[in-house]
């Protein structure tokens, strides 16, 4: 045979052996990407974390060619849980697996099973019975042949390891690049197996807590006709036999009877006032909201037409501002501007100018916050907490009127808009209340 013959032979061999191994490796290739595929398929209709794990076990036993494999995890303590232990696994184990199961809890974080997880890295150990790190086994684990262990690694930290043992002729770099993909891929599955739980719990924990409002809102409704019908009755019969007293020949009774009779008479009066607000309160929480375009620049221009026509001889000085369309309720937005508006008339009465002011900011972003101030009483600001509050009153009732429901009601139905309300004060010194609505509620400025 001539060396030409010769040399051409050898180079035939060489160009078979490197399309072999470009053959062994597509052929590896092909067989990881099945396993991902698997992994996703195969894990999709699992119920639990633990039928998550065990698949996936399955998947890289066969992908390796690995006796047995299990799924550990850290624990708040840093001890190592094995969460899941392939089929192989548990056969393998010599004792009964309720022990085994208590064994596999809360181990101390050391020997060859944890030495990547140390160091934040995969590791493979072909010689386990003479390696310096080996630790004494407890009764019934499986003896180690060989052993590959990759660090599970969720949201940048490390959270737990994929192990597998006692493949033939040992781990090589090739399964280590297998199973660091493969590894990717469990940590995605079962963390998206948790995050489903999690949301049937909290789908649970809602649905309960919606039944609990539902319950609550039929004994308020029973509440709201218990007022309506069981409190007005007796209320009606005070208020009668007051006006009665009034209507007969009084000269029998001295200036304190009569005087007893006023304060019973105005007790009536305020007493069916708060039923009445107390009623429309709890009718807020639950009426149906009849969403349309505002022009609130009219809507409050109306409000104080109307209230400064029940204001005659006061001298009140009106800055109205430029105010955008908006969309919403407008029988509640109505009833917002009517209590905030009315309020600063109220706590201006003593104040030789009164000043009141309406208008609009574009401030903070996303929203549009609409404020009524005035340079009337103000507040104390360490009690700003206690303002929308059922039934709070900041003032004597001897000075200012009212029941404590009107700021409630204007936060119940700004939340029921998706915004939120809040104020500023001082004492002497006028107050400013705010409420604000989405961004994308607004239509346009006039």
């Amino acid at each position: 045979m001539s060396k030409k013959t010769k040399k051409s032979y050898v180079d035939l061999e060489q160009e078979l052996a490197e399309h072999l191994r470009e053959d062994r490796q597509i052929q590896r290739q092909l067989a990881l990407l099945t396993a991902i595929v698997r992994t996703f398929r195969e894990t999709l209709p699992c119920k639990t974390e633990e039928e998550v794990g065990r698949i996936c076990l399955q998947i890289a036993e066969e992908l390796t060619g690995s006796a047995i494999s299990f799924i550990g995890e850290l624990n708040q303590e840093g001890k190592f849980n094995t969460t899941t232990l392939s089929q192989a696994g548990w056969q393998a184990c010599g004792i009964p697996r309720g022990k085994a199961e208590q064994l596999l809890k809360n181990m101390p974080n050391r020997g060859i099973n944890r030495i990547g997880l140390m160091e934040h890295r995969s590791w493979i150990i072909n010689d386990p019975d003479s390696h310096p790190e080996k630790v004494e086994k407890p009764a019934g684990h499986p003896q180690l042949t060989s052993f590959l262990g990759v660090p599970m690694v969720y949201a940048g930290g490390v959270t737990g390891m994929v192990a597998l043992a006692n493949k033939d002729g040992g781990y090589d770099e090739a399964d280590r690049q297998d199973i660091e993909a493969l590894t990717t891929v469990f940590a995605e599955t079962l963390n998206r197996r948790r995050a489903e739980k999690k949301i049937q719990q909290l789908n649970v924990e809602l649905q309960s807590q919606i039944e609990q409002v539902e319950a609550v809102n039929r004994e308020l409704e029973a509440f709201s006709y218990s007022v309506s019908h069981d409190l007005r009755a007796p209320l009606r019969h005070v208020t009668g036999f007051v006006e009665l007293l009034n209507k007969r020949d009084q000269s029998a009774l001295d200036d304190k009877s009569r005087h007893y009779l006023e304060v019973i008479s105005q007790a009536a009066v305020k007493m069916g006032t708060l039923i009445d607000d107390l009623l429309a309160f709890s009718r807020m929480g639950r009426a149906e909201m009849l969403t349309t375009r505002i022009n609130m620049g009219a809507l409050v221009q109306g409000i104080v037409d109307e209230l400064n026509g029940q204001a005659a001889g006061r001298d009140i000085v009106w800055e109205i501002g430029s105010l955008p369309v908006v969309e919403g309720d407008a029988a509640m937005l109505r009833l917002v501007l009517v209590n905030l508006i009315g309020n600063a008339l109220k706590f201006t009465r003593k104040e030789p100018r009164p000043v009141i002011a309406v208008g609009a900011e574009t401030s903070p972003p996303g929203e549009i916050a609409f404020f009524v101030r005035d340079n009337g009483a103000g507040f104390d600001m360490r009690y700003v907490e206690k303002l929308f509050g059922l039934f709070q009153r900041l003032h004597d009732p001897e000075q200012f009127e009212g029941t404590g429901v009107g700021l409630a009601n204007v936060q119940r139905i700004i939340r029921r808009h998706g915004g939120k309300v809040w104020a500023e004060g001082k004492v002497g010194g006028g107050a400013t209340f705010w409420f604000s609505l989405p961004q994308r509620k607004v239509e346009s400025w006039s």
